[in-house]
């Protein structure tokens, strides 16, 4: 059965070159978050992916039949095919891709240029956690979060309810994530909102001091909430991850 993609959610493919950014975005939203920060990457010569996860776009329902193996092979499939137009892959994740994205960098070395988590997520203390499997069986969502952004002029397209069973998917791949960090070895740019709400701040310390990397930054953005891209330090973000694949790139330098 076809579902119907909402309007503006859609994934995208934009621009061309030998480098590539490969963007991941979060559970329950869409490669809209992102739209801006592709825009400026593509202007500059950045080949951008942006795959629309599976159940995501359409219907908190839909989101219900889908597993983090369905999520993860997406990314992957999408990694393969942006590895064979361009010469060097960079990964570019928000919330919950970043537990995707690690994940795939984690599999796959020495074939990642570098990685740029924003308001990343890998770990849970909500005390739900524990019961996420009970919950699943109880009730089929719950209410959503969403538009954790500072900024009143900007919103996300994101889901009104929290996909209980698929949100028992997504603690999966964050221990999935967690053990993969110390096999991360590329370089490594951690954004995260000073005032976020959605992910808290661990988060961010828990990617920076448990990667294998050796090469890596971590940075607050002290105005913005969750969406980052959309916030109010979006200009900041966008500066920062063109410059580190800028920086990173072997193509770009030459």
């Amino acid at each position: 059965m076809n579902i119907k993609i909402l309007e503006g959610a859609e994934g995208y493919s934009l621009g061309q070159g030998k480098v590539g950014a490969l963007f991941c975005h979060g559970f329950s939203s869409s490669p809209q978050n992102m739209r801006f920060l592709a825009d400026y990457l593509a202007e500059r010569g950045i080949a951008v992916r942006a795959p629309l996860l599976p159940g995501h776009g359409t219907t908190w329902e839909d989101l219900n039949t889908k597993t983090n193996e369905d999520w993860y092979s997406t990314i992957e499939s999408a990694f393969h095919d942006l590895a064979a137009e361009c010469d060097e892959v960079f990964l570019v994740a928000l919330s919950f891709g970043a537990a995707l994205a690690l994940d795939l960098a984690a599999r796959y070395p020495d074939r990642i240029a570098g990685i740029v988590t924003m308001a990343g997520f890998v770990g849970s203390k909500d005390p739900r956690r524990f019961v996420a499997p009970v919950i699943r069986r109880l009730t089929k969502s719950l209410p959503g979060i969403g538009n954790d952004i500072a900024d009143p002029e900007h919103k996300e397209i994101v889901y009104d309810r929290l996909a209980t069973n698929a949100a028992h998917f997504v603690l999966k791949q964050l221990k999935r994530a967690r053990l993969g960090l110390p096999s991360v070895t590329a370089p490594i740019l951690v954004m995260h909102g000073r005032n976020d709400h959605t992910v808290p701040a661990f988060n961010a310390h828990l990617i920076y001091d448990t990667v294998g990397s050796t090469d890596k930054e971590l940075v607050w953005l002290e105005r913005s909430y969750h969406v980052v891209t959309l916030d109010h330090d979006r200009e900041e973000v966008f500066d920062r991850t063109y410059r580190f694949i800028a920086e990173h790139s072997k193509a770009l330098r030459s």
